[in-house]
């Protein structure tokens, strides 16, 4: 039975398993997609925001270009180069007119014109406090030896050059400043054509990274990296990020992706503006959600297992207590005949035994399965039961019956039939067991050859369980003590049985009885 119970209920349980397993794919999916969505809305975020900080970028370098020639193409500055830097008027202008200039934008730190020798002419510093001056006369440098000197000189014309990124701001190669800037520079020319110098522009680059959006940074052309921290202070190290494609996307980790890009700040010049992509928190959210939620299923899944293990008990309970009433009543309307003795229990061992070996059989193989086996062992004690039906008078009648007395017997079988079906049929049972047992009590005294009773069928035409029933019965009344006979011995039932092949008995179900026969013996 519990077999059959773990059979019926395995449906349930794959249901379950289903259910669990689709729940689970479609919940870690589903989270994925979310995560995939999110991820790449944040991945077209980032890429907006390095759009945005390159042109910012631009802008901010147009600007740059703008001053340069602005301050370069005023008619004091055109007279001062073409007075070769000798009036004093043009000078003062010249120094005013920067140092004015200065002081609306903070962030150049320093202005300088530097003759063709090198020698810087005029200088403005905007100090750190926000105030400018001008640089005296005895303080100015020699710029000659300068990088950004000696390649602006080289230029023509309205070209600009752009200095790489500096970590400090040195004088006399000493470093009295700890802040990053930028410088850019434009050849002098005076009236006739002739190179006289550079206009030098020095910025903090701070400026640059206050336009940048939070967690951008950018890389320069000789692999530092530099960023704006939190306090506004500027971080400058160098780059361990290989940015060899001119835009694209670095994996840091499962939690982190750099956006990088080149940003072209003049003709020639470029750096890499780059951004860090975080979603720790996004990531770990829909971890956390994913855990939970499989949790709380397994959970749900569980109690419903709790449950239906719980139901499988009472419903095996129930199984057994309907099976031990039906054995019971089998058992009350056999006793009438005290001469049966242990019937049931012997025909329903007789039975499994003959059904297992006639399961060996390839014919049989499929149809006598486990349940089968089991079901015929609980249905063989109803064979009988129509004879509660059946008077005492014919029923314990001593002797052999007349023929009237005979016919009222045979009824046994239509009344047992008819009680099991009216029980199916109202109270719609569906237990195999039950209806293996209306068969066996309905079919078990029809004969192979169609001489049985009470439809006479033939063959096949006799459900198999009735067929094998009806060998282990006979077997069994052949070995019992009855009121008009003794009690024979093993071989001689086997001889019977043999000798009824093909005519009461089925041949393959003889054949299979003689391959046992032994175990009906011990029995």
């Amino acid at each position: 039975m519990n077999r059959k119970l773990i059979k019926q209920n395995k449906a349930f349980l794959s249901i379950i398993t289903i259910l669990f397993i689709f729940i689970g794919s479609v919940l870690y999916f589903g989270v994925n997609q979310i995560y995939e969505r999110e991820a790449k809305w944040r991945h077209g975020n980032a890429v907006s925001q390095l759009l945005s900080a390159k042109k910012n970028i631009k802008v901010l370098f147009a600007d740059l270009e703008h001053d340069l020639l602005f301050l370069r193409n005023i008619s004091s500055t055109r007279e001062y180069v073409n007075s070769n830097y000798e009036s004093i008027d043009y000078r003062s202008e010249v120094e005013k007119l920067l140092y004015e200039f200065a002081k609306v934008c903070k962030h150049y730190y320093q202005i300088s014109i530097i003759d063709s020798s090198g020698s810087e002419v005029i200088g403005i510093d905007n100090k750190q406090d926000g105030t400018a001056v001008i640089v005296s006369k005895t303080q100015l440098q020699n710029r000659k030896n300068k990088d950004y000197f000696q390649e602006a000189i080289k230029l023509d014309n309205n070209q600009i050059y752009v200095s790489p990124i500096h970590s400090g701001i040195q004088k006399e190669e000493i470093a009295v400043h700890n802040f990053p800037m930028i410088g850019l520079a434009i050849p002098l020319f005076n009236s006739k054509g002739e190179k006289k110098g550079i206009l030098a522009l020095n910025m903090y680059l701070s400026r640059l990274l206050k336009i940048l959006p939070e967690n951008m940074f950018i890389q320069t052309e000789d692999g530092n990296l530099i960023s704006l921290r939190q306090d506004g202070s500027i971080s400058f190290n160098g780059s361990q990020y290989d940015f060899s494609d001119s835009s694209g996307w670095i994996d840091i980790s499962d939690y982190e992706t750099i956006h990088y890009s080149d940003v072209e700040l003049l003709p020639g010049k470029e750096l890499v503006v780059a951004i860090f992509h975080k979603h720790p928190m996004l990531k770990a959210i829909l971890q956390r959600l994913i855990l939970v939620s499989i949790i709380l299923l397994a959970l749900f899944l569980f109690l419903i297992l709790i449950i239906g293990y719980l139901n499988l008990l009472r419903f095996r309970e129930l199984m057994g207590a309907q099976r031990a009433i039906i054995f019971s009543l089998a058992e009350l309307a056999e006793r009438r005949d005290p001469e049966t003795g242990q019937h049931l229990e012997r025909t329903r061992k007789y039975s499994v035994v003959l059904a297992k070996q006639l399961r060996n059989h390839k014919k049989y193989r499929r149809i006598i399965t486990s349940e089968f086996i089991e079901d015929l062992y609980d249905a063989a004690p109803l064979h009988d039961i129509g004879k509660v039906g059946i008077q005492d008078s014919i029923l314990l009648k001593e002797g052999k019956l007349t023929e009237e007395e005979f016919e009222e017997m045979k009824r046994h079988v239509l009344i047992g039939k008819q009680v099991l079906q009216d029980a199916i049929d109202k109270f719609k049972l569906r237990q195999s067991f039950i209806v293996i047992g209306r068969n066996i009590c309905a079919y078990h005294q029809e004969k192979y050859n169609g001489k049985g009773y009470p439809d006479g069928l033939k063959g096949e035409e006799i459900p198999l369980e009735a067929r094998i029933f009806t060998l282990c019965d006979a077997y069994d009344a052949i070995r019992s003590k009855r009121s008009y006979k003794g009690k024979l011995p093993h071989g001689e039932a086997v001889g019977r049985i043999k000798s009824d092949k093909g005519e009461h008995f089925d041949p393959d179900i003889v054949d299979a009885f003689l391959e046992c026969e032994k175990a009906f013996a011990i029995e």
